[in-house]
């Protein structure tokens, strides 16, 4: 038992905004201590549906570690592997047992915890509806000809919706953030715009308030992100009197903004990845079996590059691959700092 309880882990965690899955130790020190646990968590092993809940989250921790953070040799104890009461993670992350399986069992429950907030209540219940809301407000803007797409009268050379995020990349973007819960992940729904150029950008955000696609009132600012456009050297020129055409030539032969100038909000996006990234939220009307609405704001990203940053998005530091890469890294000496 803890001598001074003022010095406890869960009362540092808290004063010092600190996340969970960050705490090397948690204190438990008897099965009654972590049931009380459990519960207060939300998991009742009195109930059968719980168990099976908590099992299966149990059983896909396991699964991210050995399939993502591992490297050859390593191994998680097998008495671990089988067992099944999670209260008994809970007295081994405290120190209670062989001491082999004090940083196993609080790995194993780092990533249980994330799993259990890498979904949305909403978006999995409602999905295909929510889709059809935001993707429906883009599609009628955009034409497909032969070998051409336009979003009005703006051509790109593509436009895509992103597929749904799987709960495992859920998992794995919340493992290195540091609020570790699904209400920080903005981009279960996703459209990219591939342009031919960079002032094309800047037309189709011109196109957007315009045509009220979106409206910018529900834009959320924290989540702005801008490495491809100098809006500075824009202003200058703008209030120099500069023709527009004049400026969108002139920006095409010019570098990318230096990192002091982009606003960066993602650690693991290498400094040559350059893109506009902006996320917004959309009422959502969904039509409920007695016929009453329920009404709630989703998020979506949309991300914006010229047709030069999204071949780098194809290969080199800025692919996805090698982003995924240093996401891997981080996670894994979050989870498994012990190795």
């Amino acid at each position: 038992m803890n001598i001074n309880p003022w010095r406890s882990t869960s009362i540092r965690t808290a004063l010092e905004g600190r996340s969970f899955i960050d705490t090397k130790r948690i204190h438990i020190h008897s099965a009654e201590e972590a049931e009380e646990y459990l519960t207060c968590y939300g998991f009742d092993i009195h109930d059968a549906m719980d168990v099976i809940e908590l099992e299966n989250i149990r059983v896909e921790a396991i699964q991210l570690i050995q399939e993502e953070l591992l490297l050859d040799g390593e191994t998680i104890p097998q008495a671990l592997l089988v067992e099944k009461d999670v209260r008994q993670y809970l007295l081994y992350a405290s120190g209670h047992g062989p001491k082999v399986f004090t940083p196993w069992s609080g790995a194993i429950l780092r990533v249980l915890h994330t799993l259990t907030h890498s979904y949305s209540y909403l978006n999995d219940i409602y999905y295909d509806d929510i889709r059809e809301q935001i993707f429906s407000r883009f599609e009628k803007h955009i034409v497909r000809q032969d070998s051409e797409c336009l979003f009005g009268n703006i051509t790109l050379v593509d436009v895509e919706f992103r597929e749904a995020k799987s709960k495992r990349a859920v998992a794995m973007k919340l493992l290195h953030k540091a609020e570790n819960v699904a209400a920080d992940i903005f981009d279960w729904i996703g459209i990219r715009f591939v342009t031919h150029t960079r002032s094309d950008v800047l037309d189709i955000l011109v196109y957007l308030r315009e045509k009220h696609v979106v409206t910018y009132a529900n834009l959320k600012p924290s989540r702005s992100r801008n490495t491809l456009l100098d809006i500075e050297w824009i202003n200058q020129c703008l209030s120099r009197g500069i023709p527009i055409d004049d400026i969108k030539k002139t920006m095409e032969s010019m570098d990318y903004p230096s990192s002091d100038k982009a606003k960066m909000n993602n650690e693991f996006s290498e400094l040559s990845y350059h893109s506009v990234q902006i996320t917004y939220r959309q009422r959502i009307k969904i039509t409920q079996p007695d016929g009453q609405k329920l009404c709630f704001y989703f998020p979506f990203e949309i991300q914006m590059m010229d047709y030069r940053s999204f071949l780098k998005t194809r290969e080199g530091l800025a692919s996805h691959g090698e982003y995924k890469k240093r996401q891997k890294s981080a996670v894994r000496k979050r989870v498994l700092p012990f190795l």
